[in-house]
C-alpha cells in the first residue's frame, strides 16, 4: 500500500489548517474514506476524503485533507468504522 492511511482508519484532523482551508472544519476525529486516487483515479495518494465524527456518530463527508493534516488514532476498529458509515448512509447522509 502506497498511501499513508488505509480505508476505514480512524484519524484525527489537526487544528492548524492552512489559510486556504480556513472554511474546512478542523480539530476532530474522522474515518478515512479513501485517497483521491482510490476515489477518482490518477496517482494522488496524498489527499484524503474523510467522514467527520462527533459524539461517536458520523456527521459529514468531506474532501480533501492532505496526509500531513491527519494523525492515526491509537484505537482502530474497521468493523466499527464500517457500521458507522452504514448508519450514516442509511440514516444521516443528506
Amino acid at each position: 500500500m502506497r498511501q499513508k492511511f488505509s480505508k476505514l482508519s480512524f484519524v484525527h484532523v489537526t487544528e492548524n489548517l492552512p489559510h486556504q482551508m480556513s472554511h474546512f472544519p478542523s480539530g476532530f476525529d474522522a474515518i478515512i474514506d479513501g485517497t483521491y486516487s482510490q476515489l477518482c483515479g490518477g496517482n494522488n495518494i496524498d489527499d484524503y476524503c474523510i467522514y467527520q465524527i462527533e459524539s461517536d456518530n458520523i456527521v459529514n463527508h468531506i474532501a480533501w485533507y492532505h496526509e500531513d493534516q491527519l494523525t492515526l488514532l491509537p484505537n482502530q476498529d474497521k468493523e466499527k468504522a464500517e457500521q458507522m458509515i452504514e448508519d450514516y448512509n442509511f440514516n444521516g447522509a443528506d
